[in-house]
């Protein structure tokens, strides 16, 4: 099939296994969701997008704990994410092909 060759497919998969994993607790997925998105990890600790992306009001976390509670806009700018990572990789392997 044609989209199994493609990264911007793979891509989505992992993005959308993650995020399944993050929502149904477990904890080491919440680190790969905020930690290792850069794109995240940098705006889910600024002001203006804080409260829009994080849940303030959920204590079941601690303030030194690794895990935060998120909402599902952050779940939307990690598949986002991705999926624009493996397009531009599959639109970089279309461009070295054809050289």
């Amino acid at each position: 099939m044609f989209f199994r060759r493609k990264f911007s497919f793979w891509f989505s998969i992992i993005s959308i296994i993650i995020c399944l994993s993050d929502y149904l607790g477990v904890g080491i997925a919440n680190i790969i969701l905020v930690r290792l998105n850069p794109i995240i990890d940098t705006l889910i600790f600024t002001e203006p997008f804080e409260s829009f992306m994080v849940d303030v009001n959920n204590s079941r976390w601690g303030t030194t704990s690794a895990l935060i509670s998120v909402r599902f806009p952050t779940y939307i700018i990690h598949f986002g994410t991705f999926l624009i990572l493996g397009i531009l990789m599959d639109y970089l392997i279309r461009i070295l092909k054809q050289k």
